[in-house]
This record gives structure tokens, sequence and C-alpha cells, in this order.
């Protein structure tokens, strides 16, 4: 498969249901009309054997996750996994049993890695059963989904 066939990939990680954890799948529903049809926009619960699978044969995948990272709810860190292993992002108060850093290092075992991927981690306030967004994590939504799309911008024009 040529490089320009294989798929850019994003995925929006989470539960719906578990307060900041619905981050990915909001990210995923705000991008899915705005890319170009060459980019595949999915939701995924984060189960790590599920990630590595999709990011098989990708040419690039942006991942977007709420995280604990000791920051301020709301903050944006991205990452470049592609380069050097990701810290880990869920601590005890993540939904995921592993972690995104679980299925990236698997990936990058099974050398199934995509050239590029990037992690759009969001430091989350709650992962509670039936909550909502916190005002944090929901204020950084455009921020967020505006970062994803300038990364795949400066990667197309970059191949």
């Amino acid at each position: 498969m040529s490089d320009a066939s294989r798929p850019i990939r994003v995925i929006g990680i989470g539960n719906r249901d578990r307060g900041d954890d619905a981050l990915g799948p909001l990210v995923a529903d705000a991008l899915d009309e705005r890319l170009p049809e060459t980019v595949d926009v999915v939701e995924h619960s984060g189960e790590v054997a599920g990630l590595v699978d999709m990011m098989t044969g990708a040419r690039a995948v942006y991942l977007v996750d709420a995280a604990v990272m000791g920051l301020e709810p709301g903050n944006l860190r991205v990452f470049d996994a592609s380069a050097v292993p990701l810290p880990a992002l869920g601590g005890a108060f993540s939904s995921h049993a592993l972690g995104l850093s679980e299925a990236i290092e698997l990936a990058r075992a099974l050398d199934s890695l995509p050239p590029v991927c990037q992690v759009f981690a969001v430091e989350a306030a709650s992962f509670g059963a039936g909550e909502g967004l916190s005002l944090p994590v929901e204020d950084t939504l455009p921020r967020v989904t505006q970062a994803v799309m300038d990364s795949i911008r400066q990667e197309n024009e970059d191949a």
C-alpha cells in the first residue's frame, strides 16, 4: 500500500457517560464534518488491542483523550508519540484499565505505530459516572479541535 493511500485517522478516546472522559468523542464529533474525506474520524473506548488495530496501517494518527497529568483542569498538552514513549496519562482516575501509553508502546513493539502519532491530552477534573464535562474541559473543546485540525493540515503540507 502506497503511503498516500494509507489513511489519516483521528481517534477520539473516551466514554461519553464518564464526565471529562467524553472529551475525545466530543472532539471527534466536532471534527467529523470539518476535515477532508481522506481523514477517518472515529470514536473509541480506549481498549488497548482495539486502539492498536486502529493505528495499524495508518499514515498518521491523532489521538484525543482526557488525562490525569497533574496540571490544572483544561490544560492541553500535545505529545509526539512517534518519536519518544508517551508518559503515563491515566492515573487512578482514568476510566481506562490500561492506558493510551500502553497501546502506543504495544503498537511500537509490533511495528504498527504510524510514522506520525500525535496525542492531544487534556487535563480532566472528573471522570464521574453520569456527569457532563467540567467547565474547564468544556471551555477547551474549541482549542483542542483547532489544534488537531492545524496538526493535520501541517502534516499534509509537509508530506
